[in-house]
């Protein structure tokens, strides 16, 4: 079959999905905080809602749009895929020995290949990149169509689920390859226009106000939020697919809302973006440390009417700090060691 491709390569780096990737690794910090206080704050269960309609499809989405340089390449960069597979295995045993070893906790097992932790996106991303390279010889709106009717089948599976984080990786297929598609040029261009910016930030707007007046009743909704849960978790075993359907068309509008609203330029937290994997990375052992030593309990003492608006602060104070370059240093030797060992002559598929 004759190999096609639908996609070109950006010449320049547009700062509009660099400024989304800084605001959504902030959010991912932000979801996991507020998760643990989801059960005694109904604005908790708002916020979490929120977060969790777009940001983690968002950020696969512009995953697949910097992965032309990795996919297209011939031969194919393998390099990155093992790097990602290296960080899997690195916060697996390192989640292990602190949450087992140190911490005591006998309800964690170092379970390599069933994943429902933070460490999922690592390996997903590792086969994303391999199911990428292989689609890409498929007229994109077949693959789009196809990975979207999987992503609507696989809840109705409960045989599906953390093992090899499959649930997650077909659920989050279609965005993937949908960012892997997209022009970024043209894309920014799109969003930058007045009219599509008002619009978003109209969307964004009502979409939280909807959330809000309504959460005790979409709340139940919440296990199809994670891309891991069966139809039959959330109640749903029938009409699941439909739902989920109606929520990927809903997390499609929001996340180009927010990318709407982003600048185009380079700004003091377009470095966070840039460096966003490390952040995803060291986040949640410092969030683990925290709670472990139950340090809300002395906030709470310091400050008892406004502890929790405090602690949230803490997540943004967390991704700035981790997005310090000195941070990125087991990143870039993991990714040095998986170049020098698959480096091999590269030859550029033209456009």
């Amino acid at each position: 079959m004759k190999v096609r491709n639908y996609v070109l390569i950006a010449k320049e780096r547009v700062f509009t999905f660099d400024n989304s990737k800084a605001l959504l690794i902030f959010l991912v910090v932000l979801g996991h905080f507020v998760d643990y206080y989801t059960d005694i704050s109904r604005n908790m269960q708002v916020l979490f809602f929120f977060i969790y309609i777009f940001h983690m499809p968002l950020f696969i989405f512009i995953a697949g749009l910097f992965s032309k340089s990795t996919i297209n390449k011939s031969p194919f960069r393998i390099d990155r895929v093992l790097t990602f597979l290296l960080l899997y295995f690195i916060l697996e045993i390192v989640l292990y020995l602190m949450l087992h070893v140190w911490f005591g906790s006998e309800s964690y097992d170092l379970t390599m290949f069933s994943e429902d932790g933070v460490s999922w996106f690592m390996f997903a991303m590792a086969a994303w990149l391999c199911i990428g390279y292989f689609l890409n010889q498929f007229k994109p709106k077949y693959v789009l169509i196809g990975t979207t009717v999987l992503a609507l089948l696989v809840g109705y599976d409960k045989e599906v689920g953390d093992f090899l984080v499959a649930s997650r990786i077909i659920v989050y297929l279609p965005f993937f390859m949908a960012g892997y598609y997209t022009n970024p040029q043209k894309l920014a261009g799109f969003l930058q226009q007045k009219s599509v910016r008002i619009t978003s930030g109209i969307i964004l707007l009502l979409t939280i106000a909807f959330i809000y007046f309504n959460i005790d009743l979409i709340y139940g909704l919440r296990p199809l939020l994670s891309g891991r849960n069966a139809y039959v978790v959330a109640g749903l075993p029938v009409m699941g697919g439909f739902i989920r359907l109606g929520l990927m068309i809903v997390t499609t509008i929001v996340s180009l809302a927010v990318m709407a609203i982003m600048p185009n330029k380079k700004t003091w937290y377009t470095v966070i973006g840039v460096r966003s994997l490390q952040v995803y990375f060291l986040h949640r052992f410092i969030l683990f440390i925290y709670q472990h030593y139950h340090l809300n309990d002395y906030l709470a003492k310091i400050s008892p009417n406004h502890w929790l608006e405090i602690y949230l602060c803490f997540a943004a104070i967390l991704t700035v700090l981790l997005s310090w370059k000195g941070f990125g240093w087991i990143l870039i030797k993991i990714q040095s060691i998986s170049y020098v060992r698959f480096k091999k002559p590269e030859k550029v598929v033209r456009q």
